[in-house]
């Protein structure tokens, strides 16, 4: 008798290696730097929520929905950066798994193995779930619709908790990120071509609508989205990671070889758009995320190369009139090989940054600060670029800076209660509070001029 093993206990197996390969190697930060400022923000309410402490967090805006999902960290592990990013892990691999089946179930059992192997140790997926990044939530969400569509579908009942979960999760995905319109476009478009029934697909649009305007006018989410992104920059990021070949040649270079083969897929897979659900959602976030071209929606783009690439150099390799191994897959073996190479080069290079303490520019300066704010005899406020990441690195109570256009009396009067002031005075949207701290160079001194930006102190003689 030939004993098999299920699906699922292959798939704890895997997530087991594969966790304890993102913690044993090295991974994953243990401090509280290099973290997504909207994963941040989303902690810091579920964290003050279950622990009763009342922080300023509140006001730095709108949260996006991350924070539903982070309720368990908040009752479970409130304060563990690590829970987050393990928690971030977990989600990742659910959407990989769902991907897997997807791609058994469209193309096959070889495709599917090969395309989630891949995923697994892609750099943008190691860097997504180390920064808590929404791409892992974006794909999950994607994943999760994926299911729920075919479920919702199969229910006798067109207004049951199927249906409002699915509006939950519309609203979660939208608040993410731009690219995640693609899920409820990606409804609203299957309804159009392939209604239930006339008065049902009515139902689904209309809480489309209301969600969509619910989502909008709360004015939450979106948040530090890097608009009009260079996208060979990200997608080179993505593929490559910070490997030595990927600093050597200029930053659009490293991205060009990916972005080509994106454009292909795309254009190839236009008459396949309507095929099947999360065909549909992965070609409409790559379309619409492309106004934000990040590190989240590389990641977008990366499992779509993947899931789309392989089978066509699979179907490629099957045309050879060879019967051996090397020609019936010799080519899937060589591009197998070449990815994980540069696929593993890059985790080991990252591995290295981690250990060695390297930070981004922008953690650089809030390095700076948190060591500021390391004596909790001295009296502590700043105001910060990024506030919910200078709150987590802190600890302390920390403001959002005031933004273009600067109001120099008020401004002045804040000088009374802050103590601190930290943003990239690079940037252009920041020149308003730039100048005006030049203006009045007496009131402020400039503990720190880094790559990222500067940490101003507020004198103790303040206007009043």
């Amino acid at each position: 008798m030939q004993f098999t093993l299920p699906t699922k206990y292959w798939m704890l197996i895997v997530l087991a290696i594969w966790g304890s390969a993102l913690l044993g190697f090295g991974l994953l930060r243990l401090d509280t730097f290099g973290l997504d400022e909207g994963a941040a923000h989303a902690l810091l309410l579920i964290w003050s929520v279950s622990d009763q402490i009342i922080n300023s967090s509140v006001t730095f805006g709108g949260p996006d929905f991350r924070g539903l999902l982070f309720l368990p960290l908040g009752l479970y592990w409130p304060g563990s950066i690590l829970a987050a990013k393990v928690f971030t892990a977990l989600f990742m691999f659910v959407a990989a798994m769902t991907l897997y089946i997807w791609s058994r179930d469209t193309s096959s059992q070889e495709t599917a193995l090969i395309s989630t192997g891949l995923l697994l140790i892609v750099p943008a997926t190691i860097l997504q779930i180390d920064a808590i990044g929404v791409g892992p939530y974006c794909l999950f969400l994607f994943a999760m619709g994926f299911i729920l569509d075919k479920k919702y579908r199969a229910s006798p009942h067109s207004i049951s908790s199927l249906y409002f979960i699915q509006m939950l999760l519309v609203a979660t995905t939208i608040s993410l990120h731009p690219m995640g319109l693609a899920y409820p476009l990606a409804i609203a478009w299957h309804w159009y071509i392939n209604p239930k029934s006339n008065k049902q697909q009515k139902q689904v649009w209309i809480g489309l609508v209301i969600t969509a305007f619910f989502v909008t006018a709360m004015q939450t989410g979106w948040i530090s989205i890097a608009w009009f992104s260079n996208p060979l920059n990200t997608i080179g990021i993505a593929f490559f990671g910070h490997t030595p070949l990927a600093t050597a040649l200029p930053s659009w270079k490293a991205g060009l070889l990916p972005i080509l083969l994106i454009a292909f897929l795309l254009f190839r897979d236009i008459r396949h758009f309507s095929d099947n659900f999360m065909l549909t959602c992965l070609i409409l976030a790559i379309i619409i995320g492309f106004v934000a071209a990040d590190l989240n929606w590389s990641l977008v783009a990366m499992t779509y190369l993947i899931y789309r690439g392989i089978p066509l150099i699979i179907s490629l390799n099957s045309r050879i009139k060879s019967q051996s191994f090397a020609g019936q897959r010799g080519i899937v073996m060589a591009v197998l090989f070449i990815f994980t190479t540069i696929f593993m080069q890059a985790e080991k290079t990252y591995a290295n940054y981690v250990a060695s303490g390297i930070l981004a520019p922008e953690d650089e300066v809030i390095k700076a600060i948190a060591k500021e704010a390391s004596d909790h005899d001295k009296d502590f406020l700043a105001a910060s670029q990024w506030p919910a990441r200078t709150m987590v690195a802190c600890r302390r109570d920390i403001l959002p800076i005031p933004t273009n256009p600067v109001n120099e009396e008020q401004l002045l009067k804040s000088f009374n209660k802050l103590t601190h002031m930290v943003f990239d005075h690079n940037n252009p949207k920041n020149s308003d509070l730039a100048q005006l701290l030049a203006k009045h160079a007496n009131l402020t001194e400039t503990t720190a001029i880094l790559a990222g930006g500067v940490v101003v102190k507020v004198r103790k003689k303040a206007v009043k």
